[in-house]
């Protein structure tokens, strides 16, 4: 049963990829966002150029914290978060992170690791009227031809883990600009 919905949703997801391959395409030749890719591994999935498409230390991770500690944290590689967003399936349920996992290992064979990085980025959610990255550009004033600041480019993507509600927020406004500065300084030490 669970191989069959597996061999539908990567179904759905080489459609998804074979409609949104000229905007790869397009996004690719985008220099500027090359250093929003580096943002985006710094702030979302360090081990990004080293794991199958699953981060097996953060899933070790994850589970001891969650079963020592009762703490809550992500494991997700950039490949798990584009498989969620293709195939719409939020639900947390071991089920969905087992087909989620396998989905991200078999990314490899339609796309390189920076279009992976690159669709996410264009299909993400940053919040209320900013679904994707075009549209999240908008509200900074910018466009895919800008030059990104390391504050923009931080920013953007510290809307990944806190999406901007519909009305203010200043506790996500705080949240946001705590972790936009996190990702500068881990982007400073790591430069």
């Amino acid at each position: 049963m669970i191989l069959r919905e597996i061999e539908s949703d990567f179904v759905k997801i080489k459609h998804i990829v074979s409609n949104e391959r000229g905007n790869i395409n397009k996004y690719s030749n985008l220099p500027n966002l090359d250093k929003l890719i580096e943002f985006l591994i710094i702030g979302e999935d360090r081990r990004f150029y080293s794991h199958p498409g699953f981060d097996i230390i953060a899933i070790t991770r994850a589970i001891r914290n969650r079963l020592f500690y009762s703490k809550k944290e992500g494991a997700s590689t950039i490949e798990q978060q584009l498989v969620r967003v293709l195939t719409d399936q939020y639900k947390r349920t071991f089920k969905r992170k087992l087909k989620e996992i396998i989905l991200a290992t078999q990314l490899k064979r339609i796309l390189s690791k920076k279009e992976i990085a690159l669709l996410y980025l264009k299909l993400a959610y940053y919040g209320t009227e900013k679904q994707g990255l075009e549209m999240t550009l908008d509200t900074f004033n910018l466009s895919l031809n800008s030059i990104l600041s390391d504050y923009v480019c931080a920013s953007i993507i510290s809307r990944l883990k806190y999406p901007e509600p519909k009305s203010e927020s200043p506790k996500r406004s705080i949240q946001i600009n705590i972790r936009t500065k996190y990702i500068i300084k881990q982007h400073n030490n790591n430069g």
